[in-house]
């Protein structure tokens, strides 16, 4: 390639993700050659230093792709698996982690509110954890979980309106509080807090608003009458109804 005139190589100025997507582009079609004698593609980690919008071209290429191949894909990066989901690619998406004494554990893979979910209503039912901790836990992650929700919500949203990734990254970048998540989330101004609280109950009842406010002051200090399993349910039916299409 020739930079201003000059002769240069042209990959010592592309991206690690551009050298990805390239690699990939060259890859796929000998894969799809009539004579491979493989039924099946296996990419590791093609998501590496890829900006949001070739993530999703890379989805839908791979979706493509497993019309007529088996395709495997490990990646380290929640923005492939968030994408397939955003998209609504159908795809089968596992978790892999490793135990002790490099034991396996592969478990099906699912958004990081759930997980968040789990992890709340795990240890609100737990008995090995003193009551003042749980009272913090559990309440952090139901808010972890509530903006996680948000934030799927919010990209799906905007992305499908024409917004750029770039430009959806910024807006998430600036929300620091439970209430500016769901604000964003549910198209209000800052200065809609009354109408933020009716949309909340709209969206999940009354314990929605009350798990709201319980993991917005729970997750910095304890709170002596917080009933926990009652909290990871209502924050579950508000995140339901969030990432509900």
């Amino acid at each position: 390639m020739t930079i201003d005139g000059s002769n240069a190589s042209a990959l010592g100025v592309m991206s690690q993700g551009e050298l990805s997507a390239l690699a990939i582009c060259i890859f796929l079609p000998r894969a799809l050659l009539q004579g491979s004698p493989f039924g099946f593609v296996v990419i590791d980690d093609p998501v590496q230093s890829m900006d949001p919008a070739k993530v999703d071209g890379l989805a839908r290429v791979l979706a493509e792709t497993a019309q007529k191949r088996q395709v495997v894909v490990f990646t380290h990066d929640e923005r492939l698996p968030e994408a397939i989901r955003r998209l609504d690619i159908e795809a089968r998406v596992m978790r892999v982690q490793r135990r002790a004494k490099s034991q396996l554990e592969i478990t099906a893979g699912r958004p990081p509110s759930e997980r968040y979910l789990d992890e709340a209503s795990s240890l609100s039912k737990g008995e090995d954890l003193p009551p003042e901790v749980i009272r913090v836990v559990v309440p952090g992650f139901c808010r972890s979980a509530i903006e996680a929700a948000c934030a799927e919500r919010i990209r799906r949203e905007r992305v499908s309106a024409g917004i750029s990734h770039a430009a959806v990254d910024d807006e998430l970048a600036q929300l620091t509080t439970v209430n500016s998540w769901l604000r964003a989330a549910l198209g209000l101004s800052q200065a809609q807090g009354k109408e933020l609280r009716q949309k909340v109950i709209n969206l999940g009842g009354e314990g929605a608003w009350k798990a709201v406010a319980l993991a917005r002051s729970g997750a910095h200090e304890a709170i002596g009458d917080l009933d926990p399993v009652e909290l990871a349910g209502d924050t579950k039916k508000l995140v339901s109804a969030l990432e509900r299409r």
